[in-house]
């Protein structure tokens, strides 16, 4: 049996072998594998992103299905109408009324793929017969350490080209099952076949992907409309990726950083209203990103852009990545010129710097906030998207 160290040593050669990968910090995802079973990377094809799928929260209470489940080209086609509550969305039309909790974010993505039975893994980058729902909610304003995203009380929808729901993430349907290598572990929590509720036959084309709660605990609730879902070959990407010279949590800021001379495509402004007098763990404020450069760009708008914290000595005191959530792209997309904007979020836990014994938030006190994200963009129709930096700050705020 293989002891953590090996276990690490194992993550670590994986992921140093995907690139562009996002970085993972193994000192934060090991203790979150050893909570549970299942702990799966998502090797993508080469040149794909390599992102850790973990099983920080998970849907409670579901119906167990039968392990080896037909994959849906080898089941006799049939409409899916199942669902505890009596009703069903599939086949309804769906027309996006989009509503903002106070209280909860919605984040994630549904992305397609293939699960291997073997290992309990799932690979995305290639589209493939099982979906990967992998949303759910997180608080409005971040107040802790994240221990991921809880996806219970939240319904993913796909709406196809005519506008009625073809998938919806009905827990009756959700796959279930156990490693057959003899590890123990067990699959991700939300697989579902890729099956078209209104048909039974396998899902084809590009969908339209919404999420939505029935209740925040105040009554209230969020609807919001996520990364489409494509199962053409060559979909499947997310978010940015990141670069080798990053701000390193522990290390002194990048000078051109602190100069204000980062070589960046774009530039980042927070809301003027927003008070950086008194935050606690983490920030939540709208920004403006302005293109800086002379190249048409175009992409999809991250659900959340990262920010950093620097302190009087200039070292940076805030993990720059958070690797206990991963990166999602949102509904909406840009294109913009020099001088262009368009609007995003900065949604960032402040966590201090890499330890191996514990996980804390920056300690009270006065630093310089910067914004350093990467975005994926294209410069022609035909180009395939490449890493942009965004950059902004710095901003002067107070943690309490």
């Amino acid at each position: 049996m293989n002891t953590d160290d090996d276990f690490a040593e194992q993550l670590r050669a994986r992921v140093d072998a995907a690139a562009p990968h996002i970085p993972v910090d193994t000192s934060v995802v090991i203790p979150g594998a050893r909570r549970r079973r299942t702990f799966t990377l998502a090797a993508a094809v080469a040149g794909s992103l390599a992102v850790v799928f973990g099983g920080w929260a998970g849907v409670s209470a579901l119906p167990t299905l039968s392990e080896g489940v037909a994959p849906a080209s080898e089941q006799t086609p049939t409409p899916t109408t199942s669902s505890r509550s009596g009703g069903t969305p599939c086949g309804t039309a769906f027309a996006l009324e989009e509503t903002d909790s106070p209280d909860i974010e919605v984040q994630g993505a549904v992305v397609a793929g293939t699960l291997d039975p073997e290992t309990g893994g799932f690979e995305w980058g290639t589209p493939g017969p099982t979906l990967f729902a992998n949303v759910g909610t997180t608080s409005e304003v971040p107040e802790g350490p994240s221990d991921g995203l809880d996806r219970s009380g939240v319904t993913t929808m796909l709406v196809g080209p005519d506008g009625t729901v073809a998938f919806w993430t009905d827990p009756e349907r959700q796959l279930q099952g156990e490693a057959t290598d003899g590890s123990g572990g067990t699959w991700p929590d939300g697989l579902y076949d890729a099956v078209d509720c209104r048909t039974g036959r396998p899902l084809t084309g590009t969908y339209r992907a919404y999420a939505t709660t029935t209740t925040d605990g105040t009554g209230g609730g969020e609807t919001l409309e996520l990364a489409p879902v494509s199962f053409e070959l060559g979909s499947g990407q997310m978010a940015g990726q990141w670069p080798d010279r990053v701000p390193a949590c522990g290390r002194p800021a990048p000078a051109d950083l602190l100069a204000g001379e980062v070589n960046a495509d774009f530039d980042v402004t927070l809301d003027p209203g927003v008070d950086l007098e008194d935050v606690r763990r983490g920030l939540h404020v709208d920004v403006t990103v302005t293109a800086t450069g002379t190249d048409q760009l175009t992409g999809r708008v991250p659900q959340a852009l990262h920010a950093l914290l620097v302190d009087r000595d200039g070292m940076v005191v805030s993990r720059l990545y958070d690797p206990t959530r991963e990166e999602f792209d949102s509904g909406a997309t840009f294109d913009v010129s020099q001088g262009e904007s368009f609007s995003a979020e900065v949604y960032q836990w402040f966590s201090s710097c890499p330890d191996p014994d514990r996980y804390e938030n920056v300690r009270a006190g006065t630093y310089d906030l910067y914004v350093y994200t990467v975005i994926l963009a294209s410069t022609c129709p035909d180009c395939g998207p490449g890493p942009r930096v965004a950059v902004g700050g710095p901003f002067p705020i107070t943690l309490q």
